[in-house]
C-alpha cells in the first residue's frame, strides 16, 4: 500500500509544488495588503451595511469589523479564498486518483501487480490527504511566518490560526471525497469533477441565501461549508462542527467508493 501511496504522490508532485508556491504568493499579498485597510473606520462602516448573508459569508457575522486582523483574514482568506483554492485542489486530485489514471489507461498497469483495488483505493484516497495536508501546512507555515510583520495576527493565537487553516482543509476534503466516490463508481472524471463542484457551489450559494430564505435553513445545517463558515475557527478554535463533521463525511464516502470500484468492471 505504502508502494501504491507513493506513486501517486510521485505522480502529482509538481502540480503539489505549483499550489503551494501559489498558496505561499496569496498569503504574502494579504500580508502586505493589511496596512492599506488597518484602522480604515469608514471601510467598517460600509460593510456594516451589507446584508447578513453577504456578512455571514465573508465571517463578518458576528460583528467584527473588516479592519481588524480577525475579520480582515476571515473576509479575505478564511472563509472564502483559502477553502477554494484548496476545494479546487482536492477535487481535481480526488477525481484523478480512480477515474482519471482509469481514462487515462494506466490505472490498468497498476492493477495488474498483485495489490487488490480495495487497497487501490484507499491508497490513493490517502495520497489525496496527504497531498491536501501538504498545502494545509504551507498555508498555515506561511501565514505565521508572514503575518506578524505587518500586525496581521495582533489579537490572535497561533493555535486559532492553525484552526482556521485545518478546517479549510476539512471542508475541501469533505467535497473532494464526493469525486472520490463518483470517480471510483463510474470511471468518468469529468462527471466526478461535475458533481463534487457543483455540490460545493450549491452548498456556498445556501449558505449565502438562507439568511435571508428561511426555508434553505435546513439544508444550510448540512453543509460543509455551514460547518466551517458558522463555527469560526479563527476565532473559537477548532470545535467539533469544524472537524468531525467533515472528517466524518470523508470517511464515509471514502469507503463508499473503495467498495464501489471493487465491484465494477474497468473502461
Amino acid at each position: 500500500m505504502l508502494s501504491v501511496l507513493a506513486h501517486a504522490v510521485r505522480r502529482r508532485r509538481i502540480g503539489l509544488i505549483g499550489w503551494s508556491l501559489g498558496l505561499l504568493g496569496t498569503v504574502a499579498l494579504l500580508a502586505v495588503a493589511y496596512p492599506t485597510v488597518r484602522g480604515n473606520h469608514e471601510l467598517d462602516r460600509t460593510f456594516a451595511g451589507l446584508s447578513p448573508g453577504v456578512r455571514q459569508l465573508l465571517g463578518l457575522a458576528d460583528g467584527g469589523g473588516l479592519t481588524s486582523p480577525v475579520g480582515y483574514l476571515n473576509s479575505q482568506f478564511f472563509a472564502n479564498l483559502l477553502p477554494v483554492m484548496l476545494l479546487v485542489f482536492a477535487i481535481g486530485a480526488a477525481s484523478w486518483s480512480i477515474a482519471g489514471d482509469e481514462a487515462a489507461g494506466t490505472l490498468e498497469l497498476l492493477l495488474a501487480n498483485p495489490v487488490s483495488r480495495v487497497r487501490v483505493a484507499y491508497a490513493r484516497l490517502v495520497a489525496l490527504v496527504a497531498l491536501l495536508a501538504v498545502l494545509t501546512v504551507v498555508s498555515g507555515a506561511g501565514l505565521v511566518a508572514m503575518a506578524p510583520a505587518t500586525g496581521l495576527t495582533t489579537g490572535l493565537t497561533w493555535p486559532h490560526l492553525i484552526a482556521a487553516t485545518v478546517a479549510g482543509a476539512l471542508m475541501a476534503l469533505s467535497y473532494a471525497t464526493v469525486a472520490f466516490v463518483v470517480g471510483a463508481a463510474t470511471g468518468s472524471r469529468p462527471l466526478a469533477l461535475g458533481v463534487a463542484s457543483t455540490l460545493a457551489v450549491l452548498g456556498y450559494l445556501v449558505e449565502g441565501l438562507a439568511a435571508a430564505v428561511p426555508a434553505l435553513r435546513p439544508v444550510r445545517s448540512v453543509t460543509p461549508w455551514h460547518w466551517l463558515i458558522d463555527s469560526d475557527p479563527l476565532r473559537h478554535g477548532l470545535t467539533w462542527q469544524a472537524w468531525l463533521l467533515p472528517l466524518a463525511v470523508a470517511v464515509v464516502l471514502g469507503a463508499l467508493g473503495a467498495a464501489l470500484f471493487a465491484r465494477r468492471d474497468l473502461r
